[in-house]
């Protein structure tokens, strides 16, 4: 098997990210499965970045924990990487590296000749790191012009400078071939993959106020300009808008973090008694409170399955790979459309930010569900009661009314007891469908023939996977979290999960009565499959 973990660490202002992302999309060029992880200091310049891109001929879904290649950008960051690093280590000649074998590379002065600002080393140490590898520079410029277009003259020039040093004074360690595949696969990150399946569903508002890390959705779909994409001057305004727009037949989404989300709280409960569909998606980080910005965790859990006051219907599910939030993205924008209630796609830093090649299909499709729009001479049944809870969708000409009171089948505004009654049970029947429904859905994924079964969520489904299938053990990865539909447990239950207390773990102790061991970080960093491994292995402490 044919498997390389690389390192590209330096600080903010370097270009580590975009160093991370051309070497990602060069290694999917020659054909492999591709994952980045990426982890920043909420800095714009200065502090520690670093991009860990691993390549595979099958495939993956995350990075691992042992590097068999760096690239140091500054000299202070290798000794944050040194543990964990087993192969050879590239750096600026501009500084000495206490570590072998290494290679030093005048990417600072090549820069320099080349009249561009200390910026464009990461195309250098790309340069460099090809010849080290046995790839082809073609492989390499072609990639750049396919990034950068016109504007890749320069790095093209300063990485073939870097490639022509290195093979001037240094072997090659290996070389990396080409493999065959099924075709290149796109490399998109997490952030990318959402609006895009959010788009096939038929999005043609998305509204958002900018917060780590949900930020990139709003910036992709701007620059993109596939539809309306607005910032709105705080959170409670962005969803405010969310559910005009849906009120005007226009499919609405909102995105942010626990503290927007904290602030959007009044109007998802207002868009669950008004019945107006709505996808919101809440991209974990490190708390409480502000926390640690740039970094992941799955602690708001509790939080997005009871978001706000009031008993409505809600769905709540979270993608396992970048893969599955486009499909999920698409699948609850079509829920929420079809049971007219909000939706709620849970996901997390490590997922949003993260990049792999990925191939799905972008015409997933939108779910059409009717909708009445023509002019009344009096007040549409809006909220119709009928025995599944559905009620008819009406939007302007027709004359609706949209009411955050209780009310009646037109809107209007009531107190009647028996007509709070009906309402309120009518809403809540949705339930019964939205279960039914899911559970056509894959609301849950089970691999592996295993007794014994890891439990997990979000995106650690990924480093689970491969850890669980080398030591045999069976994988459950939870998609839909509201409604919670599990499998029949057998044997030893343990979860993975990036929070203190073993959120899921303990609603499935609550579900089934079955102890769950819980297998858990809450230091701002995902699981690799070293990690999970070690944690399955190691004897469990009272």
């Amino acid at each position: 098997m044919l498997d390389f973990n690389f390192c590209i660490a330096g600080a903010a202002g370097d270009g580590v990210k975009e160093a991370g992302e051309i070497l990602a999309e060069l290694l999917s060029n020659i054909g492999y499965s591709v994952f980045v992880y990426q982890e920043y200091e909420s800095l714009i310049r200065g502090g520690h970045n670093a991009s860990v891109v691993r390549c595979s001929d099958k495939r993956i879904h995350s990075h691992r924990y042992y590097y068999d290649a760096m690239i140091c950008l500054e000299d202070y960051v290798i000794d944050i990487h040194k543990q964990r690093l087993r192969g050879f280590l590239i750096h600026d000649s501009k500084f000495e590296c206490d570590f072998q074998p290494s290679f030093s590379v005048p990417m600072l002065e090549i820069v320099r000749e080349a009249g561009m600002p200390k910026l464009f080393r990461n195309a250098a140490a790309l340069g460099a790191l090809c010849y080290i590898l046995g790839i082809d520079f073609e492989e390499l410029a072609r990639t750049f012009v396919a990034k950068y277009g016109d504007k890749a003259e320069k790095d093209v020039e300063i990485a073939k400078k870097a490639y022509e040093h290195s093979m001037e004074n240094y072997k090659r360690v290996l070389n990396l071939p080409n493999v065959s595949g099924d075709g290149r696969r796109r490399v998109v990150s997490g952030s990318e993959a959402i609006a895009m399946g959010m788009v096939s569903a038929g999005l043609s508002h998305y509204y958002a106020y900018p917060m780590t890390p949900a930020s990139p959705i709003l910036h992709f779909l701007a620059k993109s300009k596939l539809i309306i994409a607005v910032q709105p001057e705080n959170e409670i305004a962005a969803i405010m808008m969310a559910i005009g727009s849906a009120f005007a037949g226009k499919r609405s989404a909102v995105g942010t973090s626990g503290g927007g989300f904290a602030l959007m709280s009044e109007s998802i409960s207002l868009a669950g008694m008004a019945e107006i569909p709505l996808l919101i998606v809440l991209a974990q980080r490190s708390g409480p409170s502000t926390g640690m910005a740039t970094f992941t965790a799955q602690e708001d859990l509790y939080f997005a399955l009871n978001p706000a006051h009031g008993e409505f219907p809600l769905i709540v599910a979270s993608p396992l790979t970048i893969g599955d939030a486009f499909s999920l993205s698409a699948t609850l924008l079509n829920l929420a459309w079809c049971f007219q209630t909000p939706a709620i796609l849970l996901t997390e830093k490590h997922l949003t930010e993260s990049y792999e090649s990925v191939e799905f299909d972008e015409d997933e499709g939108m779910e059409e569900i009717e909708i009445f729009n023509s002019e009344t001479d009096e007040i549409f049944p809006r909220y119709e009661i009928t025995n599944s809870g559905i009620s008819r969708y009406a939007i302007p000409p027709a004359v609706v009314k949209a009411n955050s009171n209780e009310h009646d089948e037109f809107g209007i505004t009531i107190d009647d007891a028996d007509v709070a009654r009906r309402m309120y049970a009518k809403r809540m029947r949705k339930e019964k469908a939205i279960k039914k429904k899911v559970e056509r859905l894959n609301p849950y994924i089970f691999a592996g023939k295993g007794k014994d079964i890891v439990v997990t969520w979000g995106s650690n489904f990924g480093a689970v996977i491969e850890a669980a299938e080398e030591l045999g053990y069976s994988v459950v990865g939870i998609r839909f979290l509201r409604p919670l539909i599990l499998p029949k447990f057998k044997g030893e239950v343990m979860c993975v999960e990036c929070n203190y207390t073993g959120l899921l773990a303990e609603m499935i102790e609550k579900g089934t009565g079955v102890r769950v061991r819980r297998i858990l970080r809450w230091d701002g960093r995902p699981f690799t499959p070293e990690e999970v491994k070690h944690a399955l292995t190691k004897e469990v402490r009272d």
